[in-house]
């Protein structure tokens, strides 16, 4: 079997997406799967745990050089 037929169908996933574009809700992220369509919300903060630790370590007071 390949992974096309193991799917949803397009039609199924251009549904949802409209569906989701009608009410006017944001699209994050789409997960297409055998079992069905799953939609995920925008990432409240952008960049990971890393990107977040550098901008607060970026702005803290440093010592002056000697």
């Amino acid at each position: 079997m390949t992974t096309k037929r193991r799917l949803v169908p397009e039609s199924e996933v251009r549904r949802v997406l409209d569906l989701f574009r009608d009410y006017g809700l944001p699209i994050g992220s789409v997960d297409i799967r055998g079992d069905g369509v799953t939609i995920h919300p925008p990432a409240a903060t952008a960049g990971n745990a890393y990107d977040a630790w550098k901008a607060k370590d970026q702005n803290r007071e440093r010592t002056a050089r000697r």
